[in-house]
């Protein structure tokens, strides 16, 4: 199975380089990173082109906000897996894709997600928040 990671961003210069090198540092190797860039003015684009062909796709031009750019990434990906990595997000170590593409070989599997790590921006080490996951259940993501 192959995974598509879909980064968007705009004006990362700061953040996009730790993003790609998680990427990178994925064991799982069937990885296709599609970038969706807003038109960055600070660089982002040059360092994301020096990535290359490690990035897939850079897909640069205007868009209509976040959404819009996550469904460019959508309609440019070719995986069966389709994740997304923030721009100024990491995976918390190298197995993380592994993880997921073996909850994908169950074929009822239609979705995952897992905990969430928040960090100072400034100091990875240094955790913020702690989000832990649970077992699915009907109305878990709805707004109260």
């Amino acid at each position: 199975m192959r995974i598509s990671i879909i980064t968007v961003c705009l004006n990362s210069a700061d953040t996009i380089r730790d993003a790609r090198e998680s990427v990178g540092r994925q064991t799982y190797q069937e990885v296709e990173h599609v970038v969706v860039d807003g038109v960055s003015t600070d660089g982002t684009q040059d360092i994301v082109r020096g990535f290359r062909p490690k990035v897939a796709r850079l897909i640069s031009e205007p868009d209509r906000g976040l959404y819009d750019a996550m469904n460019k990434g959508i309609a440019s990906a070719t995986g069966d897996i389709i994740g997304y990595l923030n721009s100024d997000d990491v995976y918390a170590d190298s197995d993380v894709l592994q993880k997921v593409a073996r909850v994908f070989a169950d074929g009822n599997v239609d979705a995952c997600y897992g905990d969430l790590v928040y960090v100072q921006q400034d100091d990875m080490s240094r955790m913020v928040r702690n989000w832990r996951s649970r077992p699915y259940s009907p109305g878990l993501v709805e707004r109260s």
